[in-house]
């Protein structure tokens, strides 16, 4: 509620969250992943609210691997704002991680991390994908990490994102 300052948390982090699958979680390693100018590996991720508990839903690869109820949440009938991306975070004084492949977003998939065919649900539950209007980038360290918002730029990718970068002495 305050942009991580005092309240939120990550993955099993938060409290309450109903795991059901036996070997998949939130926040755990993952096995495969993209070389860069290699071979490219996706991950389908999504989060979904069912219409009848109004338990928020964590779907990795097909599989539904737990829930997090909707009675920990007091605002999220809907929402006014969504985000998607990425975090890196190291101590005070040290170099950032790279982000991604480590590479600033360029529009071409292969370099930088991405989200593609992303979607909202309105109050009918129909999918839309946000209008390049209503979006707001944040990127509070530019000079090692970059982001970019396509809109809907076709060819299979839909409304899509990339970002990502090399870290190193950012200044923080």
């Amino acid at each position: 509620s305050d942009n991580y300052k005092k309240t939120g948390c990550y993955n099993l982090y938060c409290s309450g969250f109903v795991q059901i699958h036996p070997q998949k979680y939130i926040g755990s390693r993952v096995e495969k992943t993209s070389v860069y100018g290699g071979t490219m590996i996706e991950l389908i991720i999504s989060i979904t609210q069912d219409p009848d508990t109004e338990n928020w839903w964590i779907n990795y690869q097909g599989e539904n691997i737990g829930y997090f109820p909707s009675k920990l949440f007091s605002n999220m009938k809907s929402a006014n704002q969504v985000g998607w991306g990425g975090r890196a975070v190291t101590p005070v004084n040290t170099p950032a991680p790279s982000m991604g492949s480590g590479y600033f977003p360029d529009r071409n998939f292969a370099h930088a991390c991405y989200f593609k065919h992303i979607s909202i649900q309105n109050a009918s539950r129909s999918d839309y994908g946000p209008a390049y209007d209503d979006v707001d980038t944040f990127n509070d360290n530019p000079k090692c990490f970059g982001v970019i918002y396509y809109e809907d730029i076709g060819g299979g990718n839909g409304y899509s994102l990339q970002f990502g970068g090399p870290g190193g002495n950012c200044g923080n």
